[in-house]
């Protein structure tokens, strides 16, 4: 179906008798039509960590029908789980990951919202011990239209539209990138969570800026990261470029944390400060394999 989407393969006219307004729709069809145009936008896949809904849909076992979610019955209430949602009680028959309640979907998601949104950069190493070949951190992002990863600062944007800037500095200002989430401070997961939440209105915003010298050489319309209410003195550009996993009982030792920032360091010839590390629970939510999870 994708491939076919790629090709164009498909007919966009809506169905026969399709509303072009919620007014012109069956009030009983209003709802699920109000669902159907948020959902429509959203950003599917690729679910943990997700904006909508996050690693419980990739188990066929929350299905009724292929692409229907099993629903919970009418007076059924929910088990009471316990104090502790073991991978145990998670796989349960009677477990979270069956019929679905209203609600059932969203819970997985992160609260506060922001700590998603900090979470979700590129990508991930998961191991210190396997670093595997060198890589290029700037790869392609999980929704770079609501969460960038990497952006065009805005002094950049100004290089590359003065039409009586040096050519070689207007096409190193066009490729540059910077991390948008360069503003949260040190190299502690955890620490800069809760600094997404507290200063989340102080991030970036990406706006449309034109290409006005008219040479043709760039873009018409640019996709620029306005400037950030983070104090950036000093701050690399690829702050938080890269991210290591760790092990939960690593990430409590900061003495071994530090051992860790030194060792990548050393292992991929990045700075300590760009590099991130500790336990990154949206990577291994029930321990290390469970449920096929983890990645």
């Amino acid at each position: 179906m994708l491939l076919k989407w790629v090709q164009g393969d498909f007919d966009p006219s809506p169905w026969a008798g399709f509303p072009h307004s919620l007014e012109d729709a069956p009030v009983g069809d209003q709802p699920g039509l109000l669902d159907r145009a948020a959902l429509d936008f959203c950003l599917a896949d690729a679910f943990h960590p997700g904006c909508e809904v996050t690693w419980p849909v990739r188990h066929p076992s929350m299905y009724s029908e292929p692409f229907r979610i099993q629903h919970r019955p009418a007076g059924q209430p929910e088990p009471d789980y316990g104090a502790a949602l073991t991978q145990q009680r998670v796989l349960a028959a009677d477990g979270p990951l069956h019929s679905q309640a209203p609600g059932g979907l969203t819970r997985w998601m992160a609260v506060p919202w922001q700590t998603d949104a900090a979470s979700c950069r590129w990508g991930y190493e998961f191991s210190r011990a396997n670093l595997g070949p060198r890589y290029d951190p700037h790869l392609p992002t999980f929704w770079p239209a609501r969460v960038p990863n990497h952006v065009l600062k805005e002094s950049d944007y100004h290089v590359v539209n003065d039409s009586n800037a040096v050519e070689s500095d207007r096409e190193d200002a066009f490729a540059r990138r910077a991390s948008w989430l360069r503003g949260l401070s040190g190299n502690d997961p955890k620490a800069q969570l809760v600094q997404a939440v507290k200063e989340w209105h102080k991030f970036g915003i990406v706006e449309v800026r034109p290409y006005t010298v008219g040479d043709g050489k760039y873009p018409e319309r640019l996709q620029v990261e306005s400037v950030p209410g983070f104090d950036l003195t000093g701050v690399s550009d690829d702050h938080n470029l890269v991210n290591i996993h760790v092990d939960e009982a690593v990430s409590l030792e900061r003495v071994s944390l530090d051992a860790v920032v030194s060792e990548i360091s050393d292992a991929t010839g990045y700075p300590p400060e760009i590099i991130t590390v500790g336990y990154i629970d949206k990577l291994d939510p029930y321990g290390e394999g469970a449920a096929g999870e983890t990645s």
